[in-house]
């Protein structure tokens, strides 16, 4: 008998019932069956959620782990391996049963290891490991007394021997040693535009008797001059008794200052200080030789030259009669001084002067606010790098840039498991009315200060932080993952996100040089 439309109508809702009853008897659901195929069961769950979870958590432990090897790091690496410690504990148990269900386990682990590592790459901080290190001084009682960089050189001066480093590579590139039994008494701040440094060197216990010019590209030893400078004791070095101004080198000895060719050694000009006082220090810029006459108890001269002929340009009568116990130029070009007199009352500041000689601005270095480490190592500065102590004052534009201290800024606590906290910062004075500009706050005390263009690279014991010369906004934090820098270092750029660290002392904690990228 032939089906007709009503049969079928009947016959197709005798289906749906029935589809409809399996449905709600497997689900306990009065809903379509249609839409259950979207939802997980409670395994299924547990399998993504602890795939995902455990996997973000675990990813993100290991970079923690093995980031800093790769230039990574900062304070909040600390924070996201806690974070991954305490996230896997309640997700382990999860992250295991996701894995013995690979099916829908390892899809999930491969989204949550993205997550964890896109939550490390988003919080991370940059980083900077020890690319090479030079080998430790010996003898174990040596000390460096100064450091130049030079192109692709970082060079090292010792009493001993000078050695020069290859920056990307730490290949030592060629080492110069003074004649005879020589030792070297002092050194250059600046070399020369070709490249060129100058070592003073002399006898055990004698004075300078002779200036070298070393090229520093090759470590040969070019032309040399006889001085006759004051005496020293032993082996020591001092300071500031040679200097490079333009294409002139300008050396003292007790008669004065006389300038002679960079290039050649001859012969050029020489001036004498006044009646009754004596060369107490020279240094150099590309424009100005600035020279220091110590005039007994009267107030020390100070005198601007021009470096081609050594006419005066410029006479100062430094506010410090009495004596002095230190005495730095900060800057040739603008002229900055610092002036440490031996009377409690005395001038403690650095003085900033116009080319005419005129006095701009007062800094004091011990104020209502900060104590100023114009030399890195505050008062024993002198005792570290003695013929080219590290000066801790920058001088950015017309601005002076220097560590402030106050008390209380480092606490070290006693007992069983003794603790240090430490704070510093960087601030910024105005070298033509002394008005403080800026302050930076920083983590440590600074031990290294180095120029960078318009900005400030301060090294602590590890990290180094760039601030912006004008503003003392701070652009860039580098945590330092390797060698900590416990003393005063001399730091250098030698390249994009690539440092050397030279240090006086290269025999116990820290290498004699390191590079750093």
């Amino acid at each position: 008998m032939a089906e007709g439309p009503e049969d079928r109508v009947v016959r197709a809702r005798t289906r749906w019932r029935a589809r409809f009853a399996r449905n709600t008897r497997s689900t306990g659901s009065t809903r379509p069956a249609r839409r259950t195929r979207f939802a997980l069961d409670k395994e299924t769950w547990m399998v993504v959620s602890g795939g995902v979870l455990g996997a973000m958590f675990a990813s993100m432990g290991l970079a923690v782990l093995l980031g800093p090897r790769y230039g990574f790091g900062g304070d909040s690496l600390s924070y996201l391996g806690a974070i991954s410690i305490l996230g896997l504990m309640p997700c382990g148990a999860g992250f295991v049963w996701a894995l013995i269900h690979p099916r829908r386990g390892l899809p999930s682990a491969a989204v949550g290891a993205l997550l964890g590592l896109g939550v490390f790459l988003g919080f991370a901080g940059d980083g900077l490991n020890d690319s090479w290190k030079a080998a430790q001084d010996r003898p174990s009682t040596v000390r460096a007394v100064g450091s130049w960089t030079s192109g692709d050189l970082v060079v090292r001066v010792r009493p001993d021997q000078v050695v020069a480093y290859r920056s990307a590579t730490g290949a030592v590139a060629w080492r110069w040693s003074p004649p005879g039994e020589d030792s070297v008494c002092t050194m250059s701040r600046g070399i020369g535009p070709g490249g060129t440094g100058l070592i003073g060197h002399s006898p055990h216990g004698k004075p300078c008797a002779a200036v070298t010019a070393l090229d520093l590209a090759d470590g040969r030893g070019g032309w040399t001059a006889a001085v006759d400078a004051p005496g020293r004791d032993g082996d020591t070095a001092d300071s500031d008794l040679v200097a490079v101004a333009g294409t002139q080198a300008v050396l003292q000895d007790k008669a004065g200052w006389r300038a002679v060719s960079l290039t050649d050694g001859r012969e050029l000009w020489h001036s004498a200080p006044d009646a009754g006082c004596s060369p107490l220090e020279v240094a150099g810029g590309d424009q100005d030789v600035v020279t220091v006459a110590q005039c007994g108890q009267a107030a020390p001269v100070l005198r601007s030259l021009a470096p081609a002929d050594g006419q005066e340009r410029s006479r100062i009568t430094l506010p410090a009669a009495g004596g002095l116990k230190n005495l730095a130029v900060v800057s040739v070009e603008p002229l900055a001084v610092w002036v440490d007199a031996q009377a409690e009352r005395g001038t403690h500041a650095v003085l900033s002067y116009d080319r005419e000689g005129r006095q701009r601005a007062s800094i004091p270095v011990s104020g209502d606010e900060y104590d100023l480490d114009v030399m890195l190592g505050g008062v024993h500065a002198f005792d570290e790098f003695t013929a080219r102590p590290l000066f801790g004052g920058v001088v950015v534009g017309d601005l002076f840039i220097v560590p402030g201290e106050k008390p209380g800024d480092v606490s070290i606590s006693g007992g069983r498991h003794p603790s240090r906290t430490s704070t510093g910062r960087l601030v910024a004075y105005s070298l033509v009315d002394g008005g403080k500009r800026w302050t930076a706050g920083l983590d440590d005390q600074v031990t290294g200060v180095l120029v960078d263009g318009t900005s400030v690279w301060a090294m602590t014991r590890d990290r180094l932080t760039r601030v912006d010369g004008a503003t003392g906004r701070r652009s860039r934090e580098l945590d330092v993952n390797d060698t900590a820098s416990l003393y005063p270092v001399d730091l250098s750029a030698t390249g994009t996100g690539r440092f050397t660290v030279v240090a006086e002392d290269g025999t116990r904690d820290e290498p004699p040089v390191r590079g750093m990228s």
